[in-house]
């Protein structure tokens, strides 16, 4: 899809009729930069788009209890003051798509009441086909035609936003159900989840039935299998409700984080106090680790009790062996034939009673004694190889302990800190930062909690599991003997069938998802960093609770070694890599949005950002602020000549922005 020109009427900031148009691959200029103060309109331009293409009203950022006006507020004014009839807000988009040519335009009736309340109501939508020369007016068919073009499932995933970047760095719940979410849309299997919900519906209903026409021992797993599967579901939901109050704790603390950070005197307290907060999680992490080396190690920890023991029988066989059961003797055999021969293999003869037979004679003797004592050589061999092997143990122990005993000392020290802070920022004069580090605390204190609360549920969970495996094969056993209702055992056993192949699709195509993503994440990485961050990182991972990680050349994991900057440069990746999959190319079919993107960003990092996009995408508009948009990337973006439009949103009152194109030069 190539968006060539959006036509605004009375909506948000943009009084009267404006007019953008948009750069593409003609002449290579695909590159449109919207400049503008926060507040004068940007990120209006991409609600415009979207509410002409889909209808939406609300953006995904915008908050679900949000009020968001969308007609022009001074033509709302205007039009109170005066007939009071009411105001169209109307948006309409030309665009192509493969080559077809379209423009769809999406219109609001809008009235303002007494009270100043701003009543909207969605009015006509249109689909014009200049090829066909044909106008559409049914909004369904419009609604198909255009999720054709581009699912409305995917379509946030072309527009990034400096929050969306910083959400991404986060190593958080809000990370993980971003990447969560963003893995589901990509599947795009609704309709499968939806059957599945079906078949779990019948499943317990085909359940229900049979328990009603069983009796004994059956009928009781039956009504056992319902009770557990009902302990399942509930302990699902509640896990689900924890996980949304666990977001809101964090997303409160990121609050209150910024809040804090505006008191400028305690910014280096606030400060350490984060950098402890994490080194506090790694450490835990570390301490985890520790512990549990130390508690795999009790194996070993019972045989090193027996170590004593080991070489007072060791001395005991060595006192019965003697001495001479550690030199290496001759064979018996060849001993008898020598004596029976008179004659040494050297050649030399010697007769009975002879020095040379007498020693041959004890020589016999102490092989025969060897081999009697054969099976205490051996127990000796191997009560040596035990005792070998638990030779370094006591200083692995000794090193295990101590490892644990530091990780304890370490935590310690840092809650110890924390506190510390905590106490410093509460005796502070101004009021309001007590008020609001008390606030953090409680918070903090509440996310604790609640992790706890998962880990048991998590426990629960498990334990549940394995007793409906237990029901399900004690159940196996007795349906076959009970000999009811064969017809709907087997109705059951055909749909516990397809929720597990439901099941193994979707785990599969999650799997071959995640894969395409770390790919192209790690790809666009590789593009955006310096020559020191690819030495460093090799690669893109996204891990089994969606979290992000990168590992290094040697497989380890490395996230926590990278710097901000990196950590920017990697959700512009994964975020970019979204929108690839998306787009199922490589090279992005659908207009590129980033608002606000440079600030967060190192000047190298940036100048591989403005050389990169370009390279993966059929068109990028860029909205900025001249914080971020200076004379270093104008430059850049003149050097590689490929902006075709350049727009500034100037305010000419309150509520009013003006469109207007400049050059770039």
């Amino acid at each position: 899809m190539i968006i060539n020109r959006l036509i605004l009427h009375n909506f948000r900031q943009f009084y009267g009729t404006q007019i953008l148009e948009f750069g593409n691959q003609l002449n290579n200029q695909l590159v449109t930069i919207i400049l503008g103060e926060n507040g004068r309109g940007k990120t209006g331009v991409y609600r415009a788009i979207l509410f002409a293409l889909y209808g939406d009203l609300l953006l995904e950022q915008d908050s679900s209890d949000s009020e968001v006006i969308l007609t022009n507020i001074k033509a709302l004014q205007e039009d109170y003051n005066n007939e009071h009839k009411g105001v169209v807000c109307k948006v309409s988009l030309d665009f192509h798509h493969e080559r077809e040519h379209f423009l769809i335009e999406r219109s609001i009736y809008s009235i303002m009441e007494n009270n100043g309340k701003v009543i909207e109501r969605l009015q006509d939508v249109k689909l014009y086909h200049y090829e066909q020369e044909k106008t559409i007016h049914d909004e369904e068919q419009i609604n198909q035609m255009i999720n054709k073009m581009l699912d409305a499932r995917v379509k946030n995933y072309f527009f990034f936003d400096g929050e969306r970047i910083e959400r991404l760095t986060r190593a958080s719940l809000q990370q993980r159900n971003e990447i969560a979410t963003g893995i589901k849309n990509l599947l795009k299997i609704d309709h499968l989840l939806k059957t599945k919900d079906v078949l779990v519906h019948v499943q317990k209903q085909i359940t229900k039935e049979l328990q009603k026409h069983s009796t004994g021992e059956y009928q009781k797993k039956l009504k056992e299998k319902l009770r557990l599967d009902e302990e399942l579901e509930k302990n699902r939901k509640e896990k689900s409700q924890l996980f949304q109050q666990l977001s809101s704790v964090e997303a409160s603390i990121l609050n209150i984080d910024e809040k804090l950070n505006m008191f400028q005197e305690k910014i280096d307290e606030i400060g350490k106090r984060k950098e402890l907060e994490n080194r506090y999680e790694k450490v835990q992490q570390e301490y985890g680790y520790a512990f549990q080396r130390l508690q795999e190690f009790n194996s070993t920890l019972q045989l090193m009790l027996s170590k004593d023991s080991l070489y007072a029988v060791k001395s005991q066989i060595d006192i019965l062996l003697g001495e001479e059961s550690e030199k290496s003797f001759v064979s018996l055999e060849l001993i008898e034939q020598i004596l029976r021969d008179f004659t040494c293999i050297c050649g030399t003869t010697f007769t009975e009673g002879s020095k040379e037979y007498d020693a041959l004679k004890g020589l016999q003797r102490a092989v025969e004694y060897k081999l009697e004592k054969a099976d205490y050589l051996d127990l000796k061999a191997n009560i040596m190889k035990l005792i070998g092997f638990l030779e370094d143990k006591d200083k692995h122990l000794q090193y295990l302990l101590e490892s644990v005993n530091q990780k304890e000392q370490e935590l310690e020290e840092i809650r110890s800190q924390i506190e510390y802070i905590n106490q410093r920022l509460k005796d502070t004069k101004i009021e309001d930062l007590d008020q609001i580090n008390a606030q953090r605390e409680q918070l903090v204190q509440q996310k604790i909690e609640i992790g706890v609360q998962i880990r048991q549920l998590d426990e629960d969970y498990e334990t549940l599991q394995a007793k409906r495996e237990q029901n399900n094969l004690a159940l196996r056993d007795l349906k076959v003997k009970s000999g009811v209702h064969q017809q709907l055992i087997r109705k059951q056993e055909e749909v516990t069938k397809a929720i597990e192949a439901i099941d193994e699709l979707i785990q599969q195509f999650e799997k071959d998802v995640i894969s395409d993503l770390e790919i192209a994440s790690t790809q666009n990485l590789h593009y955006l960093l310096d020559d020191s961050g690819r030495m460093n990182i090799k690669q893109v991972k996204v891990l089994q609770d969606y979290s992000l990680e990168v590992v290094n050349h040697f497989g380890q994991p490395f996230l926590a070694n990278i710097s901000q900057g990196q950590r920017q440069v990697l959700s512009l990746s994964f975020i970019t890599a979204l929108a690839q999959v998306a787009g199922g190319t490589e090279t992005l079919e659908m207009p590129l949005f980033m608002d606000t993107p440079f600030g967060r960003l190192s000047g190298k990092h940036q100048m591989n950002l403005l050389d990169f996009i370009p390279k993966v995408c059929s068109q990028w508009i860029l909205l900025v602020t001249d914080k971020e948009f200076g004379e270093n990337e104008k430059r850049c973006f003149l050097e590689q000549g490929q902006v075709g439009k350049f727009y500034i949103l100037e305010s000419v009152e309150p509520g009013v922005t003006q469109i207007v194109e400049r050059s770039l030069e």
